[in-house]
């Protein structure tokens, strides 16, 4: 029987596996669908004893409002879809998911895998991380699709804005429709003031499925909006970023910051994909940046490539280079890492 403390041996062992946390975790919360194509999961825990002294939540945020800050809490989210009303305040540090649907991300919601995901209008993200030292594994979060384009309020899946915080094999979609393009705050993930040394693993950024028109050059599906000097550091390792637009402006990550430094972002092993119909004109850019000062923002790129776009930075979208950008991929390259037809001929 699994019972408060007395857990099963070899839950405990995986769950030390997937966060390393080692003996340091706290209390166990399970979150199962309540709609009856997923009961199952329900009636599996139970049958194993969870109930008689776990509750068995519906929502994460439920789960989430009875969790304690820096006890590493671990929720554990069952496939399914949970569509949150609100958006969940994430305040609390040293808490922790794990979808457990295994590694496999996807785009579509018809029949999701393991996803959060919120549709009311007026939801400016569906995660509003503020904790530090978080980890979120295995599961999808989305914002925004079936409404389309009567949600225009509705920003990013993730709005991340507290440190030290670690994603892995996790998917972020942005808002599905037309509406992305047009907010200059629009994305899949916005890292903003506050967020630094925070990791990106194994993950799955934006979506080529649904959108089919995004067209501001500020609406990338990662956006960097800090606008406190000095706060933020990042990496992100074997990241698949994903888009569909046929405008050429439209970057795939965008510095919107209103202040001084975001410091230095490495990009290792990450590629940058635009779906354009019928292969047509590549896109510009896959960075842009406004015009700031001090006029600071390293972008290294590791092993990186890129398809459906001709530059990684061609010009900003202000009068200042903003971002410096640099890349391995080949070194000696001017366009290194961008994917060319093999052949030399289309």
């Amino acid at each position: 029987m699994i019972k408060r403390r007395n857990l099963d041996p070899s839950l405990i062992s995986w769950i030390m596996t997937v966060t390393g946390l080692g003996p340091g975790i706290g209390e166990i919360f399970y979150v199962a669908p309540a709609s009856s194509a997923t009961s199952q999961y329900r009636a599996q825990w139970q049958s194993m004893g969870v109930e008689l002294d776990h509750k068995i939540y519906t929502l994460p945020s439920l789960a989430y409002a009875d969790m304690k800050t820096d006890r590493n809490d671990v929720m554990l989210l069952a496939p399914g879809k949970y569509t949150e009303t609100a958006s969940i305040d994430w305040t609390k540090s040293h808490t922790h998911v794990i979808g457990l649907g295994g590694p496999n991300l996807h785009q579509r919601y018809g029949r999701p895998n393991c996803l959060l995901f919120c549709d009311t209008a007026g939801v400016d993200y569906t995660v509003h991380l503020t904790g530090i030292f978080c980890q979120f594994h295995n599961f999808m979060i989305g914002n925004g699709h079936s409404a389309g384009s009567a949600i225009a309020t509705n920003l990013s899946a993730l709005g991340l804005a507290g440190y030290g915080n670690y994603f892995h094999r996790m998917g972020f979609q942005g808002v599905g429709s037309a509406t992305q393009a047009a907010s200059a705050v629009c994305s899949s993930v916005e890292i903003m003031a506050g967020a630094g040394e925070v990791t990106f693993e194994d993950c799955l950024i934006g979506g080529n499925t649904y959108v089919t028109t995004r067209s501001s050059a500020t609406s990338g599906q990662l956006l960097l909006t800090s606008t406190v000097a000095g706060v933020a550091n990042g990496i992100f390792k074997n990241v698949l970023f994903l888009s569909r637009s046929a405008v050429a402006g439209c970057a795939m990550v965008h510095r919107n910051s209103q202040a001084a430094y975001d410091r230095t972002w490495v990009f290792d092993r990450c590629h940058f994909d635009n779906f354009n119909p019928n292969w047509a004109a590549n896109l510009t850019n896959v960075f842009s940046g406004e015009d700031q000062s001090p006029q600071t923002s390293n972008i290294t790129l590791k092993d990186c490539t890129a398809f459906g776009y001709t530059y990684w930075m061609n010009t900003n979208t202000g009068a200042g280079a903003d971002l410096q950008i640099r890349t391995n991929s080949p070194a000696v390259a001017a366009l290194g890492g961008i994917c060319l037809d093999a052949s030399g001929v289309s």
